[in-house]
């Protein structure tokens, strides 16, 4: 009797969640992909419901077990192709795009969104020698650009209606000027993040500039190409950052990265050379591709082939938890 009755709707499901883990513990997929699974939360009650509807007998079972298959599968799979922005193959271009596109506002949650233009010009702060950027932006999709325009900074932005604006502070201290951009946040309790999105251009690129960026989730971009830049430190939650410095932005100060459960790729041009200082977990670090030689977790050093005969030469120290970092040349 005790055999009849017992229901596997749930083993199924742990099962499901336990293929997704070792996908992530393999490095098969990020672990940031939980902060897109967890809007589905919902399917837990759904399931529930159904199970009370459907009652105890065999058939109910069986439909149980297929529902349970269906939806969390459909989770997972909307998630993958939201946080990884990969098409699945064996799905038409029109389903790839529907899901993309937030299924006609079901899957991405969104709320209605407000745009904002934060600027600071050059006439407000004279003397200006240095500078130094920190960003704290939470949730979001950002680009961050230096450009031949007079302002010193100016950022455009997107986020929802119920949010607080971003909010950008400045002040000069002897000659330093220090802008400290915070990301727009929920003015209240609110169950699902919404990644805000911010269009980032710093002006008078000939100020040397320190950059501290703080990335928790979503897909971060910096393209840097005249600014020269003395520190360099960036954190990444369970996100994604693209960093590429040309050779007239290579860091003279001290340049840190930490990544968590996310993942971050940094361009470097091939005639710099670096020194590679890293602490690792049980995440992965990546040179074009192709993991570096002694890397297995722990701490240790990777210096690269050019670095003696460089003329441009860059020191870097990492730590990776679960998530993983690439170097590309180019």
């Amino acid at each position: 009797m005790e055999e009849r009755n017992r229901n596997y709707s749930w083993a199924v499901f742990l099962i499901l969640v336990g293929v997704m883990f070792l996908l992530n513990t393999t490095g098969t997929v990020g672990w940031g992909i939980w902060l897109y699974i967890s809007r589905f939360w919902p399917i837990l009650i759904i399931l529930i419901g159904i199970r009370i509807i459907l009652g105890n007998s065999t058939i109910a079972k069986v439909l149980g077990m297929i529902f349970t298959i269906v939806l969390t599968i459909g989770a997972f799979g909307i998630a993958y192709m939201q946080f990884t922005q990969k098409e699945i193959p064996f799905l038409s271009s029109k389903v790839n795009n529907w899901v993309f596109q937030g299924g006609g506002g079901m899957f991405n949650l969104g709320q209605e969104r407000v745009e904002e233009s934060l600027i600071l010009s050059a006439d407000q702060y004279a003397g200006v020698v240095e500078r130094s950027l920190t960003m704290d932006v939470g949730a979001c999709t950002f680009t961050l650009q230096d450009n031949d325009i007079q302002e010193y900074i100016s950022i455009n932005s997107k986020f929802p209606k119920s949010y607080e604006s971003p909010q950008l502070e400045h002040s000069l201290d002897k000659g330093k000027l220090n802008l400290i951009l915070t990301g727009a946040s929920a003015k209240s309790f609110y169950l699902f993040y919404d990644e805000s999105e911010y269009d980032i251009t710093l002006g008078q690129w000939e100020i040397p500039t320190d950059f501290d960026i703080t990335l928790s989730a979503g897909k971060g971009e910096i393209v840097l190409e005249r600014a020269p830049i003395q520190d360099f430190f960036a954190e990444i939650g369970a996100g994604k950052l693209d960093v590429e410095f040309d050779v007239n932005t290579i860091p003279s100060g001290e340049v840190r990265f930490t990544v968590g459960a996310g993942e971050m790729n940094l361009k470097i041009p091939t005639r710099v050379g670096y020194v590679l200082e890293y602490d690792l977990g049980v995440g992965s670090i990546t040179m074009n591709g192709d993991k570096i030689s002694g890397v297995s977790g722990g701490r240790g050093k990777y210096i690269s082939d050019n670095y003696v005969s460089s003329d441009m030469k860059v020191n870097i120290f990492l730590s990776v938890g679960v998530g993983e970092f690439n170097i590309e040349n180019i």
